[in-house]
């Protein structure tokens, strides 16, 4: 492992074995990802309760297609440079793919932001309603060359396993200073105007932070002719393509109820989405070593040892996911709750319960899209998410004009779970990896009805503080069951007690 770690949590990634190397970063991420949800979550919180519905839905289409834009302008960079400098080369070659990307992507996203600006009129009639502010556009259009720098930088600090710094940049500078900007402008301005405007200050300001994190982290401006830029391209350009079908995946439904129906239902399922993108928050943590660690296991002939290190991480995230799972299906009011009265709990939860299946299947497969570009297989997580992103459009198209938001919830949760069978039997039959360990399907059923039986002594009415209250321990109920389960059938691992041990030592909680 490479790059420069300054503290003592991330050095002893660099001496444990390769599965807990991936638990302890998991375990960092996981807390700033715990930040930078919450700041997400808020973010979301004033500005549905606070904005009115139809400017709450242009911020979130806008924030939505400078997603999709920006995904086109990394040129897959973001994603293959990962691979590229986390194998064992000099840092002058290293710094030299940094340089010609960070050039790349700057270029692209300009050239985008300028057309952007010439055509925004356009923009305007075909996506948004035709008194949204022309500002408010513009603001999005400025915002991402910005973003895609930012989203560059992180793929690098990620390649480079700088854990410290990836969750500095991306779970407490980005998410703290949207929340910071957007708070500002909601209670100061109170316009979906001055919230886009937040959002260009806050893309610049991290883009900015991340030029200073890899800088201190050893990166000097260097363009190499040794550097294999036809190789970098030849295995990025599937992952553009993959990450944009991806990212249909995850915004388009958002822009095609703007489209047929309104920015009105496009506020309502962006709140369904915030509250069961939760579930993301353990696969996001614990797969963000595992691409790097296989492409490193590869490259020094330890291939042999990835099943266990896949295994082990899907365990640790399906303890986690389960409980939330749980709670979303049995008790989701609080949480539609907070966002106003204006969102309906009866409209919100059932957008909840559709997605939230396809997202926890994504859990119990684990992170095979990670692992399969650690094999080097960035072809192959094109195709499959090509399939994926075809059916969810495809059916999007067919059913939100005659079921609403709710047909949008059901091709995500169709698209989602197709997109894993598939990368999962990819993994089984080419790599003899079988993602579903039977230990871990076990714990998770026992922790699930376990949970389930318990939620039904439990009285869920009450204030809104109490009910939260009574969501907690429900989810801290189905976490022991689950748990003791894993103790009960002799599934603990030496992974398992290394990491615990590894905890207590770094992470004192």
């Amino acid at each position: 492992m490479r790059g420069v770690i300054n503290t003592s949590l991330t050095t002893h990634l660099m001496t444990k074995n390769d599965t807990v190397d991936i638990g302890i970063a998991g375990v960092l991420v996981l807390l700033g990802t715990i930040l930078s949800m919450g700041g997400s979550f808020i973010i979301r919180i004033i500005s549905a309760r606070y904005l009115p519905t139809d400017e709450f839905g242009a911020v979130v289409l806008g924030i939505s297609i400078v997603n999709l834009v920006s995904t086109s302008c990394l040129v897959g960079m973001n994603q293959g440079l990962v691979k590229y400098i986390s194998e064992d080369i000099t840092d002058d070659l290293r710094n030299s793919y940094i340089t010609y990307s960070l050039l790349i992507v700057s270029i692209t996203g300009a050239i985008v932001s300028i057309f952007g600006t010439i055509f925004y009129e356009q923009v305007r009639i075909y996506l948004f309603d035709t008194t949204v502010d022309e500002l408010l556009i513009l603001s999005f259009v400025m915002s991402i060359p910005f973003f895609v720098q930012y989203k560059l930088i992180s793929g690098i600090l990620r390649g480079k396993m700088e854990s410290q710094g990836f969750v500095l940049l991306t779970k407490i500078f980005w998410p703290g200073g949207r929340l910071l900007l957007t708070s500002l402008a909601v209670f100061i301005i109170g316009t979906g105007t001055s919230v886009a405007l937040a959002y260009f200050c806050s893309a610049s300001l991290a883009a900015m932070m991340g030029l200073y994190l890899i800088k201190k982290g050893g990166w000097a401006p260097t363009l190499s002719s040794d550097t294999d830029l036809m190789g970098l391209f030849s295995f990025s350009l599937p992952l553009l393509l993959s990450s944009s079908v991806f990212i249909l995946l995850s915004y388009f439904d958002k822009i095609l109820i703007g489209y047929y129906i309104s920015q009105v239902e496009v506020a309502k399922y962006e709140i369904a989405v915030t509250i069961t993108a939760l579930l993301g928050l353990f696969q996001t943590a614990f797969s963000f070593l595992l691409y790097p660690k296989v492409s490193e296991l590869l490259s020094t002939g330890r291939e042999s040892e990835i099943t266990t290190v896949y295994q082990q991480t899907t365990k640790w995230i399906l303890v986690l996911t389960t409980p939330a799972f749980l709670v979303l299906i049995v008790s989701p009011d609080p949480l539609i709750a907070i966002f106003g009265d204006q969102y309906q709990i009866m409209e919100i939860a059932p957008l909840i319960s559709t997605l939230a299946v396809g997202l926890y299947i994504d859990a119990v497969v684990g992170p095979n899209g990670e692992a399969l570009l650690g094999f080097g297989r960035s072809r192959v997580v094109l195709y499959y998410n090509l399939i994926a992103v075809g059916l969810n459009v495809g059916l999007n198209i067919l059913l939100i004009p005659y079921v609403g938001i709710l047909g949008a919830a059901i091709a995500s949760m169709i698209g989602y779970t197709i997109m894993n069978l598939l990368k999962s039997f990819d993994l089984y039959i080419r790599h003899s990896i079988p993602v579903v360990d039977k230990s871990s399907v076990v714990m998770a059923a026992a922790s699930f009805l376990g949970g389930l039986a318990f939620s039904q002594v439990m009285t869920m009415s009450g204030s809104l503080l109490v009910e939260f209250g009574k969501s907690i321990i429900l989810g801290g109920a189905c976490l022991l069951i689950g748990l003791g389960t894993l103790i009960t059938t002799g599934s603990v691992t030496q992974e398992d007690k290394e990491l615990l041990t590894e905890i207590r030592s770094n992470l004192p909680i």
